[in-house]
């Protein structure tokens, strides 16, 4: 009898749940197991137990990347508060938020099934996706938002401010939001010049301003956005006493 006929098979995941992976569902679904070099990606996959088993180490997003760059830069106060991930999409920055101690965060997008199965796992996120902001308010987020952060497509902040009014926000509220040049000047081109990236910094904080926040500062993000364009995170703060000068 030939070998390949001796040998025993058994579900992929449980030989994961032997070898000691935390989440052996979320790794498969994330395309990060290799079973004899290649990528298996169905979870009731039947292998040889015999088979070399390895993970791909996870990548981070570029979401992740780029406020986690900001929070560092900006010095932003995460740690205990409750938040609110607007535009979460897989799931970036609100992996960067819980890295830094956020005691809940609200993933919120119009999308369906783009958060990371980990996230969807995790107690402290409440996945709200299939919400665009219009449907978002109290009701559904019950807490007091401590933290806020946005990365909207398509739609500039000017209009996403006067909407977010809707949740409950607490009056030591602090938010970090992208601004997107491109979308915040209505541009039919990709906006690249540093005087138009500015002029769209200074209208994201007007509107900031008109909605009771105070700014603090900005910072380029670490990674360009989509086409090399540059973009830029802008910190405010619901207090009107914060006392330090704005810092650019």
């Amino acid at each position: 009898m030939s070998s390949s006929r001796r040998a025993r098979f058994v579900a992929l995941h449980s030989l994961l749940a032997r070898l000691e992976v935390a989440s052996p569902a979320d790794v498969i679904a994330g395309r990060r197991v290799l079973v004899d070099g290649r990528v298996i990606s169905n979870p009731a996959a039947m292998v040889r137990s015999d088979a070399a088993v390895r993970l791909v180490p996870e990548r981070r997003l570029r979401g992740e990347v780029k406020l986690s760059g900001a929070l560092d830069q900006l010095h932003v106060p995460v740690f205990g508060r409750v938040a609110v991930d607007l535009g979460a999409s897989a799931g970036g920055f609100t992996t960067a938020l819980l890295a830094r101690g956020a005691r809940r965060v609200y993933a919120v997008d119009v999308g369906i099934g783009q958060l990371l199965g980990r996230l969807r796992h995790d107690e402290r996120v409440v996945n709200l996706e299939g919400h665009n902001l219009g449907s978002v308010d109290a009701g559904t987020i019950p807490d007091v938002v401590e933290l806020m952060t946005i990365d909207v497509g398509y739609l500039s902040l000017r209009e996403t401010f006067p909407q977010v009014e809707r949740l409950r926000i607490d009056p030591e509220a602090h938010l970090v939001a992208l601004v997107k040049p491109t979308f915040e000047l209505r541009r039919a081109r990709l906006v690249t010049s540093a005087a138009e990236v500015s002029g769209a910094v200074r209208a994201t904080v007007e509107a900031l301003r008109e909605h009771a926040w105070t700014f603090l500062a900005s910072c380029p993000a670490a990674r360009l956005g989509r086409g090399g364009a540059p973009e830029v995170f802008v910190h405010a703060s619901r207090r009107k006493d914060e006392g330090a000068p704005e810092r650019r």
